[in-house]
């Protein structure tokens, strides 16, 4: 029968087993710290894009620092956000590019400094290919933007009766997401629709609302018999509902369709002021990248090169759809 020394030093050695134990095991379940650089805040979809990480990101045991410029004109900005974030030697990195090739040799330098990197919503136009070889990203989580703008000149097509003058006023012509939301709807109606008559496009860089405003309330002096407007991105829808409102266009008579969501627009199309918009998937976007770089830093899981998050087009009849409804934000 051990006496009551042994025990105690058998209970104590014990003791101590189990904290060294639990501690390498806490240790190995530490939170994963993720940086992710987004290419703005300002933007109620930016937001949601956060709330869909970080929800993720609790989810998975990791913490997440999200940042963005003030304006998605601010590539210089962003980049020096990408510097900070690599130096601060985080397990990972998610980032949305602004411009094109401009981020690949800071993308580069992650690659180098052994910090995996996972691209959202817009991926940089670097060498080579994506996935666990590319010296730049893992892959991209993102809206089929093509695509979307297609759908978006189908809807439009079919609001004008296929016929009329049309106005396209882009977020970014810099930007891959603005150049390919711009381009699907272009080539879609060029295609599909010779009666549409497209106006020459133009910028409110960055989807800045009172500049999109500007370029509306102009085309509908100088064109009387304008049809209908594209905005592609949230802040150029709100800017040319609020042209509309200014300038007392009867509802529905020019067509409006947008990007995105925000409670302005929802606004705008439940009252009948804009026809509909283009919703993407923020929440999911945000969730994605987290969740495809912590299972890649944890278990070396490769995620998907591309992961495709969807989009819908929706309208008044449409908006409370639950599979709309859950994409979007206010």
């Amino acid at each position: 029968m051990m006496n009551k020394k042994l025990i105690t030093a058998v209970v104590a050695f014990a003791t101590l087993g189990l904290s060294v134990s639990t501690g390498v095991v806490a240790h190995a379940a530490d939170p994963l710290k993720l940086e992710l650089i987004s290419k703005g805040e300002t933007h109620q979809f930016w937001q949601a894009v956060k709330k869909g990480a970080v929800d993720q990101a609790a989810k998975m045991n990791a913490t997440v620092h999200f940042q963005g410029p003030a304006s998605e004109t601010m590539l210089d900005k962003q980049l020096e956000m990408l510097d900070g974030a690599i130096a601060t030697k985080p397990d990972a990195i998610g980032y949305a590019a602004l411009g094109t090739t401009e981020s690949c040799s800071h993308l580069a330098a992650a690659n180098k400094a052994g910090i995996p990197v996972y691209m959202f919503d817009t991926a940089a136009k670097c060498p080579g290919t994506l996935g666990t070889a590319s010296t730049t990203a893992l892959g991209v989580a993102y809206t089929d933007s093509l695509a979307a703008g297609k759908l978006a000149a189908d809807k439009m097509a079919a609001l004008i009766g296929g016929k009329g003058k049309v106005l396209v006023v882009g977020h970014s012509q810099t930007n891959q997401t603005g150049i390919d939301r711009r381009d699907g709807f272009i080539n879609e109606m060029k295609a599909k629709f010779p009666k549409v008559t497209l106006l020459p496009t133009q910028y409110s860089e960055g989807g800045d609302a009172q500049k999109a405003q500007d370029i509306v309330t102009t085309a509908l002096v100088a064109n009387k018999d304008l049809r209908g407007v594209y905005g592609t991105n949230e802040g150029v829808a709100i800017g040319a509902g609020q042209a509309f409102k200014a300038a007392k266009v009867n509802k529905g008579k020019v067509k409006l369709i947008g990007f995105d969501s925000g409670s302005q627009q929802i606004a705008n199309i439940k009252s009948g002021l804009q026809s509909g918009a283009i919703t993407q998937n923020p929440i999911g976007i945000g969730a994605k990248t987290v969740e495809a770089l912590v299972n890649y830093v944890r278990n070396k899981t490769v995620p998907k090169s591309l992961i495709d998050t969807g989009f819908y087009y929706y309208d008044a009849a449409t908006i409370t759809k639950p599979e709309i409804a859950a994409d979007l934000y206010n």
